[in-house]
This record gives structure tokens, sequence and C-alpha cells, in this order.
């Protein structure tokens, strides 16, 4: 008789995270309101949200998406893999966010959070003038440094920097004042693009990785790729 057929065992890289892992990912703009129609936020198309949603699912990843106002067309097909959950503000961003992350084993912050919103809402339409008024506004909650907060030991957190200028320094600011894990800087010409020019820096690190100018699929690869390595 001939030898039984055995298939070789495979051993997964112990650097990687299991399949099946839960995983946050916070998306495109938010939009605070002042009267009924009108609102203040950032610039965000939803494209990289969308991107490391599909890296993600790619990886086996269960994804837990909560997602600005963006077009339909940037929003990603979780199927049944995932769970989108739509947003309007900073506070309801939150709020939302809030209850997913106890259940998650890593956050990915790519939101654009408007950092200020209206102290007031106005009901209805204000009606346009050719006279000059104020508008006031109160700080918006800081998302991923409230999460962080109450992060786990075994919890990973990878945020994003969009910086004009000084981008090092305000990038690692962040990466230490909000507990990260890792940062990806960028600038503003990545906005509403398929691409842009990204480096990443992981805590306890003193050097940027620099990924040069690459597409957003790629970037959300590398980073997906940058979790699984674990904190540094």
């Amino acid at each position: 008789m001939g030898m039984p057929c055995t298939t070789p065992a495979t051993h997964p890289s112990p650097h990687l995270l299991p399949m099946g892992k839960r995983i946050l990912i916070l998306s495109g703009p938010t939009h605070e309101y002042f009267d009924t129609v009108r609102y203040i936020g950032n610039a965000s198309s939803g494209l990289m949200g969308k991107a490391l949603a599909e890296a993600a699912l790619a990886r086996g990843y269960t994804v837990e998406f909560v997602t600005g106002p963006v077009a339909p067309a940037n929003l990603p097909d979780l199927g049944r893999q995932g769970t989108l959950h739509p947003v309007t503000g900073a506070d309801e961003m939150l709020a939302k966010a809030l209850k997913l992350f106890p259940s998650v084993d890593a956050a990915l912050f790519a939101a654009a959070v408007a950092d200020y919103a209206p102290a007031e809402r106005r009901v209805g339409k204000m009606p346009k003038s050719d006279a000059e008024w104020t508008l006031r506004l109160r700080p918006t909650p800081d998302i991923a440094r409230t999460l962080c907060e109450g992060k786990r030991p075994n919890q990973q957190a990878i945020g994003f920097a969009l910086q004009t200028e000084e981008g090092d320094a305000n990038a690692r600011r962040k990466l230490e004042g909000k507990a990260l894990d890792g940062i990806v800087l960028n600038t503003p010409a990545s906005l509403g693009a398929p691409d842009g020019t990204f480096s990443y820096l992981a805590r306890g690190t003193e050097e940027f990785e620099e990924w040069g100018r690459i597409p957003k699929t790629e970037c959300a690869r590398r980073i997906l790729a940058r979790l699984e390595r674990g904190p540094a």
C-alpha cells in the first residue's frame, strides 16, 4: 500500500492577528449644522475609509464602519462581514464609536472630524441679509483621544494627521497626545483624490516610514499590514 497522503501543516506568522478579528473604522467628514440646511465641516470624500474597509475585509476582519455623510459610491460593500453605521456630526460619531470600541480588536481613525461645531443650532433656514452676524463655535470632542483613554493593552489604534506645515512635529504630537499606536501623515493634496503622499510613524520609533505617492488602496494595504505586525 502507498503512504497516506497528508497535507503539510501551516503555521501563521506570530506577528499576524488571527483571522476573525473585529475592526472599527471611522471615515468621512462630519457636518455640524448651524441651521436646518447649513453646516460647517472638513473636506473628505470617504475614499480612504472605503479603501481601509475593503483591505480589512480581504484579510478576514469583521468591520464596524462608522461614516459621516459621503457619496454612496464612496461607501464600502461590507456584505455579511460588517455593519455600516451612518452618522452626521462629531457628537453622534463619538457616541456610536463608544458603543462599538469595547468589542473590537483595533480601530482606524480616518474620519475628518470638524474641529468646531456651532454653539447653537437654529430651527429653520436663516434668511440671508446684508448684515454681518457672528457665529459662536464650540470645540468638538476628540474622538480618538477619548476612545484611546480606555484602550485595552491588546487593542491597537492608528490615526491620521493631515497637515499643511510642520507635518512631522504635529503628527508626533498627535501620536502621543491621543495615545495611538501609529499615525499616517498626509497632505491636503489627497483630499478627494485616489492617491496621496503618505508616511507612517509607529509608537516607540524615531523615524517615519516614507511611503511616497501611492494609491489609497495601497496605503490601506500597508496600514493593515503594519497593524498586524503589532506595536513596535
